[in-house]
């Protein structure tokens, strides 16, 4: 079975991040749901696609030199909210949605995070990030599920891999041939694709084996992964 990641919520109805687009993309059946983490300068783990943003009236500044308080009136838009972490474990409990693949944007912010998410009891979680972030989140939790995105053409140093202990290898799809993925399999990983928003390549990285993919179109992979699309049908009706 392929496993559908929708990158930072169905971000084609709705503002990236946002909690909107969680909710769609869990309604819409997605296996995981990736969101990118900051960390404010007061401390709070908050969802924002990037690393800068303008309150108003004010020149673009980065996260982590922002308060909670400031990010709060940073968009007029209720859609275009920031939300914090807190917000989208209490809203979404595990047993209510499917699991997050959570983005820390650094160290600091996957050990807050982390520190959050153990407190409130919420396993169902896999982290990613670089590989600074993903060391000291392994460090602070020898138990936490790690995805490794490593888009190179040659494997991670071994030693890499022994440190982290990823669960999976993320991998941009492009990368990707049927003799690697089966030997990121012998070697006891599964590979997430990097992102594909082609039906027609959705439907050919599931042929050749991967485990999960990454898409801004939860609303044309989910029907290919759960089987609900047959007998050759693409998205909106078309053969």
């Amino acid at each position: 079975m392929t496993l559908s990641i929708a990158l930072r919520g169905d971000t084609a109805r709705f503002p990236g991040n946002t909690l909107p687009a969680l909710r769609s993309a869990w309604r819409a059946g997605a296996d995981l749901v990736k969101i990118d983490v900051h960390l404010t300068s007061d401390g709070y783990p908050v969802l924002v696609d990037e690393r800068t943003v303008a309150p108003p009236g004010s020149p673009p500044r980065p996260v982590a030199d922002l308060t909670l308080a400031e990010l709060a009136g940073a968009r007029d838009d209720v859609e275009r909210r920031i939300p914090t972490l807190m917000e989208v474990v209490a809203e979404f409990r595990d047993d209510e949605g499917p699991p997050l693949l959570l983005d820390a944007c650094s160290p600091e912010a996957a050990l807050a995070a982390d520190a959050l998410l153990r407190d409130r009891g919420t396993a169902r979680v896999l982290h990613t990030g670089s590989t600074e972030t993903l060391a000291a989140l392994r460090a602070q939790n020898p138990d936490a599920r790690i995805m490794l995105a490593w888009d190179q053409p040659t494997p991670p140093a071994e030693s890499t891999l022994r440190g982290l202990r990823p669960a999976f290898l993320g991998t941009h799809h492009t990368l990707l041939t049927r003799d690697s993925i089966g030997e990121m399999h012998r070697f006891g990983y599964s590979v997430a694709a990097w992102t594909v928003n082609d039906f027609s390549e959705m439907a050919r990285l599931m042929g050749m084996g991967v485990d999960a993919i990454a898409t801004e179109r939860v609303d044309d992979l989910v029907p290919l992964t759960t089987g609900r699309i047959q007998g050759g049908v693409q998205p909106n009706g078309q053969v």
